[in-house]
C-alpha cells in the first residue's frame, strides 16, 4: 500500500455535505487532483487543517479545484515565478500557490493583496505555520491603489508574469483592476480571472454585471490582447453539460510579447 492509498487525501471530501466541497461530489471527480496529489504529506496536512479551521470559524469563500488546477498548469508547466493575487480572503489559494512556488524554489514569488485586516492577519498566520514566509507576502492594501503595482514589482524583483483576480467581483472595481494590472504585467504574461460566468454576476453587490461584463468591456478597448472566457454562458449552479467543471467560470488574458 503506497502513501496515497494509506491517506486518501481529498477523496474523503466526497462524503462531506459541506457546500464548499461541491467539486468532490461530482461523478467525474473520483480521484485526487494534481494540486493535492503533488503536495508533501505535511503540506496536505496543513491544507486539511486549514479546511477544518475555516469551517469552524465560518471563513468559507475560497475558489475550487478547477481554477486552481488551471493556475497549477500555467505556473508549474511554464516555471512562472512572479505572481500577483488580487483578493486573499482566508488564504486557500495563497497557500496552494505558495506550495507550488516552494516546489519550484521560487523565493519571493507571490504577493497577495487584501483589504480586510482580519483576513490578512489570518492568512499570514497560516503562511508562517506552513513555512512559506520566504515565498509569499500578504499585503494589507487595496489592489486598486496605483502604488500597489510598485509594491508588487519591488517584492517580486520584476514585473508580474501572472495576475490572479479573485477580489471584489464588482464590475467597476474589476474593470479598474484590469486597467491597472495589465499595464504592469510582463509582456507575454497572463491575467486569470475567477467568477467570469453569467451565474457569477450575482456576486456583484452593485448589480452592474460583475467580472463577466468587466472582461467583455475591457476587451473592447484592448484589441491587441488575447482574451478568452470559459463557461461565460453558464447561468446556474450545476455541472450538466460542462466540460470545464466550474459554474463560476474563468477568464484568461494574455498580453502580447
Amino acid at each position: 500500500m503506497d502513501a496515497l492509498e494509506a491517506n486518501p487525501r481529498s477523496l474523503a471530501f466526497s462524503s462531506s455535505s459541506e457546500p464548499r466541497l461541491w467539486w468532490h461530489r461530482l461523478l467525474r471527480s473520483d480521484y485526487v487532483p494534481p494540486i493535492y496529489a503533488n503536495l508533501s504529506e505535511q503540506e496536505w496536512q496543513f491544507l486539511h487543517d486549514w479546511y477544518a479551521e475555516t469551517s469552524r470559524e465560518n471563513l468559507v469563500g475560497e475558489c475550487a479545484v478547477p481554477i486552481m488546477s488551471l493556475l497549477h498548469g500555467l505556473i508549474m508547466g511554464s516555471g512562472i515565478r512572479r505572481i500577483v493575487q488580487l483578493g486573499t480572503h482566508a488564504g486557500y489559494s495563497t497557500l496552494l500557490l505558495g506550495f507550488f512556488l516552494r516546489q519550484m524554489n521560487a523565493v519571493r514569488g507571490l504577493v497577495t493583496f487584501e483589504i480586510g485586516e482580519r483576513l490578512c492577519d489570518y492568512t499570514r498566520g497560516w503562511i508562517e505555520r506552513a513555512g512559506l514566509g520566504p515565498f509569499v507576502r500578504v499585503e494589507l492594501r487595496s489592489s486598486l491603489e496605483p502604488s500597489s503595482t510598485g509594491v508588487a514589482g519591488k517584492y517580486l524583483n520584476g514585473a508580474p508574469e501572472l495576475v490572479f483576480v479573485d477580489s471584489s467581483h464588482e464590475y467597476a472595481s474589476t474593470l479598474a483592476e484590469l486597467e491597472l494590472w495589465y499595464s504592469a504585467l510582463a509582456p507575454g504574461g497572463f491575467i486569470v480571472l475567477h467568477d467570469a460566468s453569467e451565474f457569477a454576476t450575482s456576486f456583484d453587490v452593485t448589480q452592474k454585471g460583475g467580472v463577466r461584463r468587466a472582461l467583455r468591456d475591457w476587451r473592447q478597448t484592448h484589441p491587441e490582447a488575447e482574451v478568452f472566457s470559459i463557461n461565460g454562458h453558464v447561468r446556474a449552479q450545476e455541472s450538466a453539460g460542462m466540460i470545464y467543471q466550474d459554474f463560476c467560470g474563468a477568464g484568461l488574458i494574455q498580453k502580447p510579447a
